[in-house]
């Protein structure tokens, strides 16, 4: 939602610059000239004095606008994802994290390490690590016989990482294409 947050602030805020300048124009208009300049505000000015509260128009309005105000806020209060798993921390007033970019640039770095591995595709959830890494050999046997040095080199990563909730971890090794 952050990124859809930023455009709407600016358009937001370039509305409020514009209906601010029209107000005050509209004010200096009136006190000079006793009547409108850029908008004919005086229509609403006696719609709005003859319009009960309680009128359909009114309610219905009412009811947009809250529907709109809800939705908004229903999706304000809904988690963003989780770009940062935590580190142990060392003692209580430390707060570390690693972004899921940088485990998984870590993790590729550990893959692509062992003999034979020629590329490692990784994508870090929040509570998965997938680790697909593809083997320099044509073979499928080859590619099995990296499965488990992979693995435990992608593990060791993992574990001198000390995350507080370490990810799970799934590897295949794929051989290379023709």
């Amino acid at each position: 939602m952050r990124l859809v947050n930023r455009p709407l602030a600016l358009i937001l805020a370039a509305a409020l610059v514009a209906v601010s300048i029209v107000i005050i124009v509209e004010v200096i208009g009136f006190a000079a000239h006793r009547s409108p300049l850029l908008v004919h505000w005086s229509t609403w000015y006696h719609w709005g004095g003859k319009t009960r509260w309680d009128a359909f128009v009114v309610r219905v309005w009412s009811a947009i606008l809250i529907v709109v105000g809800a939705l908004v806020l229903i999706l304000e209060l809904k988690p963003r994802r989780v770009t940062r798993l935590s580190l142990q921390p060392g003692d209580d007033a430390t707060d570390a994290a690693v972004t899921r970019r940088g485990l998984a640039g870590t993790l590729r770095a550990a893959a692509t390490g062992i003999d034979g591995i020629s590329s490692a595709k990784i994508k870090v959830r929040r509570r998965r690590a997938s680790v697909t890494a593809a083997s320099a050999a044509r073979g499928r046997p080859a590619a099995t016989a990296l499965t488990e040095p992979v693995t435990q080199a992608v593990r060791g990563q993992l574990d001198s990482l000390d995350l507080r909730h370490p990810p799970r971890l799934k590897v295949r090794v794929v051989p290379r294409g023709r």
